[in-house]
């Protein structure tokens, strides 16, 4: 089976517009992606570019940090709804479970370059 994370995100779509118009589920979201990242062997090439994009959501749903689109971030909350969801293309608890989860988030860090780079300068600038 071929991976597309483009199509993975879009079917996604709804349900990360249902995580993005409540305040509560997106915590719990943010929450669980981190502490899927903390520690997490498999994704230590990407932890760094996944907690940039927890970050910049939070920022972001607290008002902090407005000059990324809506549409960038419901990306990346379905993104994080990919990785937090144990069962998916390569279930997490295989060996090498996270590998699919690694290349939606690269495929979503390679979209939205631009943005990460404008919320990082940001950032570093807070």
């Amino acid at each position: 089976m071929r991976l597309n994370p483009g199509r993975i995100l879009a079917s996604l779509g709804r349900k990360a517009k249902e995580y993005y118009n409540n305040p509560e589920r997106l915590k719990d979201l943010l929450g669980s992606a981190n502490l899927i990242i903390r520690d997490n062997e498999q994704l230590s090439d990407i932890i760094d570019d996944i907690g940039k994009l927890i970050s910049m959501v939070k920022d972001y749903s607290k008002k902090e940090y407005t000059m990324v689109s809506k549409g960038a971030i419901i990306t990346v909350i379905a993104g994080l709804i990919y990785l937090v969801n144990p069962i998916d293309i390569v279930p997490d608890f295989l060996l090498g479970g996270y590998l699919d989860d690694a290349a939606v988030i690269g495929y979503i860090v390679s979209r939205l370059k631009g943005e990460i780079e404008k919320y990082s300068e940001w950032k570093k600038n807070q």
